[in-house]
Formats: C-alpha cells, structure tokens, sequence
C-alpha cells in the first residue's frame, strides 16, 4: 500500500503548572485561624462562588497577614518564574505583578461555577485545607466542537494542601461540590504584566 499515515500532532498545548511547599503544615493552622477571624469581621464578595465565603480582593494587604503573605509570595513566584522559563513565553518574570488576591471557603454543598480570570496573563490558586473528592476542573476553551470529537473536554485535578496552582487566566476552570461536612479552603490570585 501507497499510503503513509504520520503521527499526530498535537497543536497549542496549555501548560499548567503546579508546585508544593513540604513545610506548609509549620504555618497552616495559624493561618487558617487568622482567615476565619477575618471572615467574621469582613462581609464577603459573590463573584464565582455559590455559597461559602469568599473574601474581597486586597484582603493581604492586612498587616496582620503578613508573615504568612511573605510565604505564599516566595512559593508563587518561584512557580511563576519556572512557569515562564519556557523559550515560547512572551513575559520576562521581572515584569509580573501580584494584580489581586482572595480567599474562598467553600463549606459544604458550596461550589464555583465555570469561569476565567480577564484582566491578567496567570491566574492561580493556593491550596489551604483540602477535602476528600473535590477537584478544580479545568475546560478546554473549544469543549462544544470537541465534545463531538472527543469523550473528554475537561480535566480534574486533584489539590494538595500547601499546593499552588498556575495557568493562564483565559483558562475556564471550575471547583466541585464539596460533598463533605469539612469546609475547603483556598487562596486565589491573579498575576499581571507591568
């Protein structure tokens, strides 16, 4: 027979990188208490969560959250700059930016629907306090087209307590249904150019 078939290729992957700090556990419980205080005495915003709390936007800018913002900046940025260590990536990491920062406590049977994050290059998440079979689902940006070709449009995964999360913020993304009496909590956040 004539004819060669080729290998596929597979066109504009999305990248999504994650890392972890071994030593988050030494500073966990006293962060969660300070988020917990604060959420008391600050009235929450409804952007993608349905249900729980989810804090406004310059939260870290509290003094008292200090120490433990120092922390989280180094794991976000040493994630950032491996992200962008990549010959076909357009920023420089000297030129990224924090843009903003909130937390979201989702309680039982609360949720964040679908949604990107316009206004920045990287979105990212911090993950504080997991629960059993709960995951961020990230859809893949053609899913109605794919979905004729394809048995898959979305992929899951699964958080680790101390994990930080990053990936373009034109990336739609979603959290399940937390299914269970603990409440998960996260820190998500944008990164801009300049």
């Amino acid at each position: 027979m004539s004819i060669v078939i080729t290998p596929p290729e597979y066109l504009f992957p999305t990248k999504v990188l994650m890392s972890y700090d071994k030593n988050f556990n030494s500073y966990q419980d006293d962060m969660i208490k300070w988020m917990v205080s604060y959420s008391k005495n600050n009235k929450g915003v409804n952007k993608s969560n349905i249900g729980g709390y989810q804090s406004p936007d310059n939260f870290y800018q509290e003094e008292s959250f200090a120490p433990y913002m120092e922390r989280i900046m180094e794991q976000i940025f040493m994630t950032v700059d491996s992200y962008l260590d990549d010959e076909l990536s357009l920023p420089k990491i000297d030129d990224m930016k924090l843009s903003n920062m909130w937390f979201n406590f989702n309680h039982s049977h609360c949720y964040n629907v679908l949604h990107n994050h316009p206004g920045c290059l990287l979105a990212g998440v911090f993950w504080v306090k997991v629960v059993e079979n709960t995951c961020i689902r990230f859809e893949c940006l053609d899913s109605f087209g794919r979905a004729m070709l394809e048995q898959r449009t979305n992929e899951a995964f699964h958080p680790k307590e101390g994990g930080v999360c990053i990936f373009p913020s034109y990336l739609p993304h979603m959290v399940d249904q937390n299914n269970t009496k603990d409440t998960r909590i996260s820190i998500s956040f944008n990164i801009s150019s300049g």
